[in-house]
Parts: structure tokens; C-alpha cells; sequence
């Protein structure tokens, strides 16, 4: 079945993407709560300090830069593409081809 894009859908894809960046950076700082304490207490040495080094080297740029990063991340990503189909179609094409629709002189 088809659907129609409204504002209303790119408002509640946007808060979808909004409480999922509030999961995984809370998921996130579970796992480093649990990491910290591990490598803290019970985990010493070499291995301890290898394993905190990769979990801050590669595991957090997989879980938060590349996933919930204001700024440069897929969430980020995502947001931005709602944001210009916003603007660009629903702000800007759909206004302009109503106008046209209701005045057909209008079409160039």
C-alpha cells in the first residue's frame, strides 16, 4: 500500500533516530562503566592495559563516533537526509507544484 510523506512521518523519523542515539550512548556508557571496573580492579597487567587501549582505540569510534556522533555519524547522517527531504520536497516541491495545480498559468 502506498503512503503519503508528511511532516508529521519526518518528525517521528527524527525522534526514532533521537531515541536511538539516547540507546546506544546508554548502552555505551554501560559497557565503559563495566570495562573501567574490569580493567580497574579484577584485570591487570599487560593484557588489562591492551584491552582498555583497544576498547578506547577501536571500540569506541565503532560505538559512538561512527554511530551517535552529533556531528559526523550515521544517526548524524540520517538526521541531515530527513532534514533536506523536509526542506527540499515536503518545504519546497510540494508547495510549488500546489501552487501550479491551483493556477496552471503559473506553469513555465
Amino acid at each position: 500500500m502506498a503512503s503519503i510523506l508528511t511532516s508529521a512521518i519526518i518528525v517521528n523519523a527524527k525522534a526514532s533516530v533521537t531515541n536511538y542515539q539516547t540507546t546506544v550512548q546508554g548502552l555505551y556508557d554501560e559497557l565503559n562503566s563495566l570495562i573501567s571496573q574490569l580493567t580497574a580492579s579484577n584485570f591487570m597487567g599487560d593484557a588489562s592495559s591492551g584491552f582498555s587501549e583497544f576498547f578506547k582505540t577501536k571500540a569506541t569510534p565503532a560505538l559512538v563516533d561512527n554511530l551517535i556522533a552529533p556531528e559526523r555519524s550515521l544517526a548524524a547522517g540520517i538526521n541531515n537526509m530527513l532534514e533536506s527531504i523536509k526542506t527540499q520536497l515536503l518545504d519546497t516541491v510540494d508547495p510549488q507544484l500546489g501552487e501550479i495545480n491551483k493556477d496552471p498559468t503559473k506553469a513555465q
